[in-house]
């Protein structure tokens, strides 16, 4: 059962990793036509700045599940480390929860206010701005479940004694 939820688990990191990186490298390329067209044509696309903007601000939700499963977020370890091995499981414990207390927040209040701004429109792009606020709790769901993912590997590796492993191993060796 944890390998099936780990599997989906990782897809669902993988894809939102990947979509971000895409969503990234259209912004770049939206910035280097707005640099383009201020500075050599002298006549700039207002629409491509606030774009690339949208895109950032949705790269930067999305990678933030795969930051969590990797670990690479401001990271506490350093106190952890210190607890002995018996011990760490509940610090892990008690940073997965605050995690998720600040992610469920930060879904719910960003889908309140992506419902808020849903009748205000992007002048330069005729879109509702909620497209772009909806990158708030789409994100930190998929942060979520990277979070739960992570710490399930944990809790399976406290119970079969695998103190020293990284949290990222399964059962069956398998890494994202």
């Amino acid at each position: 059962m944890l390998s099936l939820l780990n599997s989906l688990a990782q897809g669902l990191i993988k894809l939102s990793h990947n979509l971000a990186a895409i969503l990234l490298a259209i912004a770049v390329v939206l910035v280097s036509f707005q640099v383009f067209t201020r500075f050599i044509l002298g006549d700039p696309a207002a629409w491509s700045e606030i774009l690339a903007r949208g895109l950032i601000v949705w790269s930067v939700f999305l990678v933030s599940a795969a930051a969590f499963w990797y670990g690479a977020m401001i990271s506490i370890d350093l106190f952890l480390d210190r607890l002995p091995p018996r011990l760490r499981i509940y610090g892990q414990r008690l940073v997965c929860a605050a995690v998720l207390t600040l992610l469920t927040i930060l879904v719910w209040q960003g889908y309140l206010i992506t419902l808020r701004v849903s009748g205000q429109q992007i002048a330069m792009l005729e879109i509702p701005m909620s497209w772009f606020y909806a990158a708030i709790p789409t994100g930190c769901a998929v942060a979520i479940v990277a979070v739960v993912a992570r710490q399930l590997c944990a809790e399976y590796q406290h119970h079969h004694g695998q103190h020293k492993t990284s949290p990222l191993r399964t059962d069956v060796g398998e890494t994202l």
